[in-house]
Formats: structure tokens, C-alpha cells, sequence
């Protein structure tokens, strides 16, 4: 297990994080509270705990085994690996038919998982044997806000260096102003005949006939019906990067999180409500997949680490 000390030797060893956003958010949705009005608590002491199996860890998910979790992979090879959770030890392993993903969910002996480079929702059993496919409702292009944090990088260094990093057939210039074409923001060829790409969901949820999964391009947590693939309900988000959700300790709360506004959000699971924020300090690991387990808030950076706190 790394100590924090450990942890801090790494931090001063990589390149520095950008620096954590200002605490201001100018103009958002209505529906949501004004960001001084969200009650806040810093975040208690971060634990870097151990290297994933693969090097780019992007969501997480809790088994039906107890003290057991599946991390899912961005890497190329799109690996989901069944992990004892106090110390990473692999149990088993498999393969899935997605591209970039970045959330995943057991649902008995099934998986849902957020293919978010082609905006797909895979339904796989549990050795990666795709069932269905599904389209995302609110994938598209993720846009840019004026008021947008700044996108933070990991101060840590890769667990496994040597290994490649890529997330394999993904479409270039398919998020944000740049769409890789050489041409000022936003901006697309005169030749073009459609939108230049877009991504899909990032972590999800199960609650009986209904999926909970957060959609950047969106800036929503949309609820949707798993028979109908009709919404439900969405609510809007803070911020421009909702990463991994988890639900609190009963299905009255659900905490989401944005990578750059580095931060937790707890919401009244029926409304979207925001009741609270706990704020990262600004050199932590990059949230990327997340489940509360116990009383501690496990999360993954995409540098190759399993990081938790209490909270």
C-alpha cells in the first residue's frame, strides 16, 4: 500500500496539476442552487492505495461478491477485472466489445457499460458476451461554457510506464471547439455534411427497471427505463466533466462527481437536489470511476492508481 507520504514523493515527482478551479460558478441552470449556496466540507485524507491491473482505469462497480469490485479499462484492449478490494488482487478478468468506456454497472448476471466513443450503452453478461446495444440518450458533441473549470491533469505518473496508453478505435476531434481540423473553434470544412463526432455516457447506475447514467455532452444524469428506453427524468449538473456515481448508503442519495471541478456532489436520488459538495484538495488524484464502500469513497485515476477516502 502506498502511504501518503509515498503519495506526495509521487505528486512532486510528475508534472503539476492544473490548478484547482475558483470556487465560482457565474452562470448555470436555474434549477440548480448558486454554487456558495451548495453547503461545502473539505474532503478528509486522501489514501493512494495501490496500481490498477491495467494502466487506465475509468470506471468502477461493486459485485455481488462482498469485498469485491470490477474496474473497467479505457485502454485499448477494454479490459473489466474483478478485484478484491482491499488490496487489487485480479480474480478474473474479461473482454468487452466497446470503445473508450468509461462507467459500468452488475445488474444480477448481467453488465451495463457505457461505450462513450461510439455513444453506446452495451448489455453484456458477466464474461463480456454482449447481449444488446443500445443508443445514448443525450450523447453528442460535449460544448464549451465560458465558465467552464479548467481541465485538470493527474499529478501522478503512470503506474505501468511502459505500457501503451490510447483507448483504440475512437473518432480524433470529437469533444470540445476542436475538431481537429486545423480551423478556428467550433469550426468545421466547407465540404462537411455533418456534426464532427461526439461521446456518450460516462458512470451508471441500476435501480430495477431503471438506468441512472451521467452524460457530459448532456451536463444531465438522465433516468431511464431499461424495456422502453424511454427518460424518465434528467437533472441537471454543476459542472462539465460528471464522472463516476455511486449510491449513499441507502438509494435515498446518489453522489456524482466532476473531474475538474474536483469534487463530490450529494443528490436527493428522486429530485437531483444538490444537499452538499465535498471538495478535493487541489493535489489529488483525478477522479475518474467512484463507489462508496463502507464509509470510504473509492476512486480510480487514469494515471494506473486505486485512491479512497472517509467520507
Amino acid at each position: 500500500m502506498l502511504e501518503r507520504r509515498n503519495f506526495l514523493k509521487l505528486a512532486a515527482a510528475a508534472p503539476a496539476a492544473a490548478a484547482a478551479p475558483a470556487l465560482a460558478q457565474p452562470a448555470r441552470p436555474s434549477c440548480l442552487p448558486g454554487w456558495s449556496s451548495i453547503p461545502s466540507r473539505p474532503a478528509s485524507k486522501i489514501e493512494v492505495l495501490y496500481k490498477t491491473k491495467h494502466g487506465q482505469p475509468n470506471g468502477l462497480a461493486l459485485a455481488s461478491t462482498p469485498g469485491q469490485m470490477w474496474v473497467l479499462d479505457q485502454g485499448a484492449q477494454h479490459w473489466v477485472t474483478l478485484i478484491n478490494i482491499k488490496d487489487g488482487s485480479t480474480v478474473r478478468e474479461f473482454q468487452a466489445d466497446v470503445v473508450g468506456p468509461s462507467g459500468l454497472v452488475q445488474d444480477g448476471n448481467t453488465m451495463w457499460i457505457t461505450s462513450t466513443h461510439n455513444s453506446i450503452i452495451v448489455h453484456c453478461d458477466l464474461n463480456g458476451k454482449t447481449i444488446a446495444k443500445y443508443v445514448t440518450p443525450g450523447a453528442g458533441r460535449i460544448y464549451e461554457r465560458e465558465d467552464d473549470p479548467p481541465a485538470r491533469r493527474s499529478p501522478l505518473k503512470p503506474a505501468w510506464p511502459d505500457m501503451k496508453r490510447g483507448i483504440g478505435p475512437a473518432m480524433t476531434g470529437n469533444v470540445g471547439n476542436n475538431t481537429g481540423k486545423g480551423l478556428p473553434p467550433g469550426q468545421l470544412p466547407l465540404d462537411a455534411e455533418e456534426g464532427s463526432g461526439g461521446t456518450g455516457a460516462h458512470a451508471i447506475l441500476v435501480d430495477g427497471d431503471y438506468l441512472i447514467y451521467a452524460c457530459p455532452p448532456a451536463r444531465q444524469i438522465f433516468t431511464v427505463n431499461k424495456k422502453t428506453w424511454k427518460v424518465k427524468a434528467s437533472w441537471p449538473v454543476p459542472g462539465n466533466r460528471t464522472h463516476g456515481m455511486s449510491w449513499g448508503k441507502d438509494r435515498s442519495t446518489i453522489w456524482s462527481s466532476d473531474s475538474n471541478l474536483n469534487c463530490f456532489f450529494r443528490h436527493d436520488a428522486e429530485t437531483g437536489n444538490i444537499h452538499e459538495r465535498v471538495q478535493l484538495p487541489s493535489d489529488s488524484p483525478v477522479i475518474h470511476g467512484a463507489k462508496l464502500v463502507g464509509d470510504d469513497m473509492y476512486f480510480c485515476d487514469d494515471m494506473g492508481w486505486m485512491a479512497r477516502f472517509r467520507i
